[in-house]
């Protein structure tokens, strides 16, 4: 069997990534044939907001899009769904934000897993649909009789069509389209979770308390230019936050922690239930913390060289729950959060140290918040039961030169797993573990204010080399908040 077609998958992602670039070259067109675009309209909130515009004599505004006369027509409004003509606005007002976001991931592997395999992996040469909503109330306690800037958070999320997408087909510790894996219930497509229920409260200017239930993304190891959930930059998990401690954390769990804001960066500490607790509400509170505990603190130092804005972080996460001793067996690879294999011994204490941080190569004058530089992350692990022994990658990314007055954004990103040393006769057996690496390139175009059309194409040379060949994994996501 023919593996591994390149040259037309390569074909096929380089047309994506032209036409995206062909439209971006498009609107920076427009906007220069009309002078009135150059123009930043500052809202009432500060920051710039791109897609306001002042170009009411034209039939179209500054990006490109259907211009109404000062009304935003469906196209060059915030959200789709819009202001529900005044509520949306009157329940804000009232102290309830509401957000919504449904994403759509259609990806194909070339390569990946190249032996049958038991669930929840799967083969390698297919191509796959996965969608996820999110969808957010936020509650201002001030509002409600509390104190001052408290916020709780309230989030359902849900997903439908395949499983992962391809994930589980490249034989690869970090899965390569991570966010088609959450909310992580392999046997519950299109059930509602609640995710987020926690409560943010500053004491002061200085110190801020949160606690509740929690998804662990976007808290740790985060830049400008990776991170997040992977909805809006990267897809593969390595660049979303340090592998070597992720996947051994659950997705949604609950938790207490603190940040200390202060002029030179910030220092931060949490803990944290080891159990998955994504389709619990407070209905097992009596077994909190029952299984072990996780532990947590980072501090981020912001950095000024060359004039431009950038951050250092340093911090550590300790596991005192059970996870697979690796001389023994090996949960199977790119599976989020990582299973204990029943049956086989357990190592109760983990570790990771790391350190990440980004700088900025480019600040736009006109929005010196957006522009595009550099990142990297590292980090060591105990090797047993940690599977990733040592974890490096870097890259860049940040608003498109191209289109940055829509809002495009891009990345190109790097990463090594280096694998662990302790892997006994067993699971060499089974999957072969050895170091892997990859590389992930994207260019999210700003389609309209709510939607992003964002090609991505990604190479892997996969951990487990017993099961899996070389994959290449290509195709698009698409974003629309509503």
């Amino acid at each position: 069997m023919e593996r591994l077609k390149y040259p037309a998958r390569l074909l096929i992602a380089a047309s994506l990534l032209s036409s995206q670039t062909a439209l971006t070259i498009q609107g920076t067109i427009l906007a220069q044939e009309n002078p009135a675009c150059d123009e930043s309209i500052q809202s009432t909130d500060g920051p710039s907001v791109p897609f306001d515009n002042s170009c009411d004599s034209n039939d179209v505004d500054c990006d490109g899009y259907p211009y109404l006369g000062g009304k935003k027509s469906i196209w060059n409004r915030d959200t789709l769904t819009g202001d529900w003509y005044g509520y949306r606005s009157k329940l804000k007002d009232s102290g309830i934000t509401f957000d919504g976001r449904s994403t759509h991931f259609g990806f194909g592997v070339d390569g990946g897993v190249n032996t049958p395999v038991p669930p929840p992996l799967g083969l390698g040469d297919t191509f796959k649909y996965t969608g996820r909503g999110e969808y957010d109330l936020t509650f201002d306690l001030e509002k409600f009789g509390g104190l001052p800037y408290g916020k709780l958070l309230v989030r359902t999320e849900h997903w439908y069509g395949e499983y992962g997408n391809v994930s589980l087909r490249t034989g690869a510790f970090p899965p390569a389209v991570f966010p088609a894996a959450l909310p992580p219930r392999l046997n519950d497509p299109g059930d509602l979770f609640l995710t987020n229920f926690v409560i943010t409260q500053p004491l002061s200017k200085e110190f801020v308390v949160y606690g509740g239930k929690i998804d662990v993304l976007g808290g740790l190891d985060q830049d400008d230019f990776a991170g997040g959930d992977g909805t809006t930059q990267f897809l593969n998990q390595a660049f979303i936050a340090n592998p070597a401690f992720l996947l051994g954390l659950p997705y949604s769990s609950f938790t207490a922690g603190m940040v200390l804001p202060r002029d030179w960066g910030r220092m931060s500490a949490f803990v944290l239930d080891p159990q998955d607790r994504t389709q619990d509400f407070f209905n097992h509170l009596g077994d909190l913390f029952s299984t072990g505990i996780i532990v947590g603190s980072e501090v981020k130092v912001n950095t000024n060289f060359l004039d431009k804005k950038g951050e250092v972080h340093v911090g550590g996460v300790w596991k005192h729950h059970d996870l697979t001793d690796l001389r023994f067996n090996e949960p199977p690879p790119g599976v989020y959060p990582e299973p204990v294999v029943p049956g086989f011994p357990t190592i109760d204490d983990s570790y990771t140290l790391y350190v990440g941080g980004d700088q900025y190569l480019v600040q736009y004058a006109d929005d010196p918040t957006r522009g595009w530089g550099l990142f990297g992350r590292g980090s060591i692990s105990d090797g047993n039961p940690t599977p990733i022994r040592y974890f490096l990658s870097a890259g860049l990314g940040g608003y498109s030169p191209l289109g940055r007055n829509r809002g495009d954004k891009f990345g190109l990103g790097w990463y090594y797993v280096g694998a662990s040393n302790e892997f006994g006769p067993l699971p060499q057996a089974l999957f072969g573990p050895r170091d892997g690496t990859g590389v992930e390139t994207f260019y999210s175009f700003q389609a309209t204010p709510w939607c992003t059309i964002s090609p991505d194409v990604q190479y892997i040379k996969p951990e487990a080399s017993a099961i899996a060949d070389d994959a290449f994994v290509y195709g698009a996501r698409v974003n629309v908040t509503f």
